[in-house]
Parts: structure tokens; C-alpha cells; sequence
């Protein structure tokens, strides 16, 4: 008997969602094309600010859609931000990230798996996101970002 339940992870748990300003560091904000290409992996870049980041800087949630208002330089004013539920990334290529294990941005929208840290920073945990699933064909992995 066939079952009627399909696993996908997706979205489930998405709320709450941001409103946030992009950073418009070069190479560290959010397009259209962005999110069309799935890297939306972002970070806290300042107050009420979103960027993608450097290598290893802690996961905040997944950028989602961006505003059609733009600066000057095209980049768009705000955008949404999923920063709970589950989020799906593509990750940097090479190794996928490891199914129960944390990640944190690569930098350049994607995720990669979190490396060994005795940093801790005072008030909390260096990473964030905890990977549910992985599709190493498109390369991709779910993330619970708690």
C-alpha cells in the first residue's frame, strides 16, 4: 500500500518573517537574481540589516523575497527573512554538510557545515541551524534554524 504522506520539508514552520534592510557592502547583498539562484543563506550585518556575510559568520535565517524599491546601485532597499522553521540552502560545494550537524555561511549565499570552534562568543552559541536532510543531486541541504 502506497502511503499518502510525502516528505518535504520546505517552509514548514517559516514564521516569524523580517523585514530587514539589505547591506549594501559590495558582494554582500540580496537581488532577485540571488534568490533566484537559491543563495539566500544571510547574516546580521548591523541594525536591522541583513548581508551574506564572510566564510564561517553565523547562519541568521534565509532571505525570501527582496523589495523593488532599489538605491541608487540597484540593490534593493529591504527584504524578508525567514528566521525560524525549516529553511532549505544550497551548500558550498565540496563536502555536503553532515545530517545533525550545524552550519554556517560560506559568504557568498550558501551554507557549509559549521568548522570546530572554541570561540564561543559571550551570550550564546557560534552557530545556528541544524541540518534535517540533505539532496546531494541539487545540492541542497533543509535547516532547522530553531
Amino acid at each position: 500500500m502506497a502511503s499518502q504522506f510525502a516528505i518535504d520539508n520546505q517552509g514548514v514552520g517559516m514564521y516569524p518573517t523580517l523585514t530587514m534592510k539589505v547591506d549594501t557592502t559590495a558582494n554582500k547583498d540580496f537581488s532577485q537574481a540571488d534568490l533566484d539562484g537559491n543563495l539566500t543563506a544571510c547574516v546580521m550585518s548591523g541594525n536591522n540589516t541583513v548581508g551574506m556575510g564572510a566564510v564561517a559568520d553565523k547562519l541568521f535565517g534565509k532571505v525570501v523575497a527582496v523589495s523593488e524599491e532599489t538605491d541608487a546601485n540597484g540593490i534593493p532597499l529591504c527584504c524578508t527573512v525567514q528566521a525560524g522553521g525549516v529553511a532549505r540552502f544550497k551548500y558550498n560545494t565540496g563536502a555536503a554538510p553532515v545530517v545533525n550537524q550545524m552550519v554556517e555561511v560560506d559568504g557568498a549565499g550558501k551554507v557549509r557545515q559549521a568548522t570546530t570552534s572554541t570561540d564561543i562568543p559571550a551570550g550564546g552559541h557560534k552557530h545556528r541551524g541544524q541540518v534535517i536532510a540533505k539532496d546531494t543531486t541539487n545540492e541542497t541541504v533543509d535547516v532547522w534554524l530553531g
